[in-house]
């Protein structure tokens, strides 16, 4: 990885357009055994976690970068070294006030996550949190990066990176030696920047042309067919709007955070044995705890215009120090079925659709902008715009963690539940993670849009009830 580089186009479009008051944060909600990490004092073991964490920061080397903006905005922010890295900055603890009952931690974590992380040093923090009075000896961690730091799939790598795969306290590894490379000065800023922006374009432009002047689409006639009616109905029609749901508002930093989890491999028979994907199942789920939350009664009336959900893609090819490379799908929610068996075959056969449809390939496209708009410009539309946007009412993220068990220090993480905050007017986020035969579920909202978050994740483990009950 280059000591200085530009942040991608997606991740500057993204950076651009979110308010520093309400950041678009991604992360998860993790329970250790807590005896492994407490020394003979019964304390954390904070020296020996400092250690670690240093020993294998290495492996993320985004860890250890910051964003510095390019003078003038003249160009994409780029990446470079945290001459000041401190990693006390990063690492933090605390203790969950008596009782340190779950209603104490969701408000703990529900607060952190409304606390933008500094934008003069790494976009990252990890806090151990002790005092969990559940009849446990537990210790919870949050770790927590901003998006342009980490997708979904590069902040699971890194999570593994810090984890080990044996139970056994294992060697402690080397802490190799660092320094910061050094900054470029305003001048390179731009020069680099304006360059790397002439690249983008260029290569924007080259890949449209060869993608018009495709022998396959050209020589293929059901493929130049599909891609004049696709063109016909793009020209004749509109993208009808998502109805207004009370999921839905202008997303600030009043941040609301609940959990829970659903065994998995019931509900991967179930996917097996309707020869659908697992993601189609937390879909469904999803549809149903929808349906509970406007009443059958409205739901009923939603079968021409269905609640509309965003759907993340994530892509392996992501680079390796962290950043992105994802895309996704808008696809509809059959509420008004009753049925959720009904409700499963309809998601299935739509995200078939939309993914024959290069659909995903348009909306990253669309998230590809910020070198063909000038960056001053975005800064000022696109927080309007994505706060107004009408066509999408909650976004769901569904990704594969480890089958087996990870260990910190000795201590095995024994759940983890994904976070990842809500950006413009999409108050609602679900995430899905599994772990050693479970799927965790993490549901992040706008407390001010979103008073009752506890409702809509009753409504989640009631549909998957149901829908089990379906099994053949």
């Amino acid at each position: 990885m280059n000591a200085t580089e530009p942040v991608s186009p997606e991740d500057a479009t993204l950076w651009c357009a979110t308010a520093g008051g309400a950041q678009l944060q991604i992360g998860a909600l993790c329970r250790f055994e807590g005896a492994p990490l407490r020394g003979p004092d019964g304390e954390v073991r904070t020296g020996d976690l400092r250690a670690h964490v240093a020993s294998r920061l290495h492996l993320m080397p985004r860890f250890r970068q910051r964003i510095r903006e390019v003078p003038l905005d003249l160009a994409r922010p780029v990446w470079v070294d945290d001459a000041d890295f401190d990693l006390d900055r990063h690492l933090c603890f605390a203790t969950l006030p008596e009782p340190g009952d779950p209603d104490r931690l969701r408000a703990f974590v529900g607060d952190l996550i409304g606390r933008p992380l500094d934008p003069l040093h790494p976009l990252w923090d990890m806090w151990l949190i002790d005092g969990l009075d559940d009849g446990t000896d537990d210790i919870a961690v949050v770790l927590r990066t901003h998006h342009v730091v980490a997708d979904g799939l590069s902040l699971l790598r890194a999570a593994v990176a810090l984890l080990d795969f044996e139970e056994g306290p294992s060697a402690p590894d080397s802490i190799p030696v660092w320094s910061a490379a050094r900054e470029p000065d305003a001048l390179g800023l731009v020069v680099g920047g304006l360059a790397a922006r002439y690249r983008s374009q260029l290569a924007f432009g080259i890949n449209t042309t060869r993608r018009m002047l495709d022998p396959r689409r050209i020589l293929d006639p059901n493929r130049a067919l599909r891609a004049t009616r696709s063109l016909a109905s793009s020209l004749t029609s509109r993208p009808r709007p998502a109805p207004r749901l009370e999921l839905t508002g202008r997303v600030g930093a009043n941040r609301d955070f609940v959990w829970s989890s659903l065994p998995m491999e019931p509900l991967r028979e179930l996917a097996h044995s309707r020869e659908v994907t697992l993601n189609d199942v937390v879909l469904s789920i999803v549809c149903g705890a929808l349906r509970r939350l406007v009443g059958p009664e409205n739901a009923n009336r939603m079968g021409g215009r269905p609640p509309k959900v965003l759907v993340p893609v994530g892509d392996s090819a992501a680079d390796e120090g962290g950043g992105n490379a994802f895309s996704f799908v808008v696809t509809t929610l059959p509420v008004d079925l009753g049925d959720p068996a009904d409700v499963l075959d309809r998601i299935h056969a739509d995200m078939c659709e939309r993914k024959a449809s290069q659909q995903s390939a348009d909306m990253l496209s669309l998230f590809s902008v910020v070198d063909l708009i000038p960056v001053p410009a975005l800064r000022r539309l696109a927080p309007a715009l994505l706060a107004r946007q009408p066509f999408v009412n909650l976004a769901v993220t569904n990704l594969p963690g480890s089958p087996v068990p990870l260990y910190l220090l000795g201590s095995r993480l024994l759940s983890l539940q994904p976070i990842v905050t809500g950006v413009g007017n999409i108050a609602c986020i679900v995430g899905v993670l599994s772990y050693c035969g479970e799927l965790g579920i993490g549901i992040t909202v706008d407390r001010d849009v979103v008073p009752d978050a506890e409702r809509f994740r009753d409504g989640m483990l009631a549909a998957a009830a149901e829908l089990l009950d379906r099994r053949p």
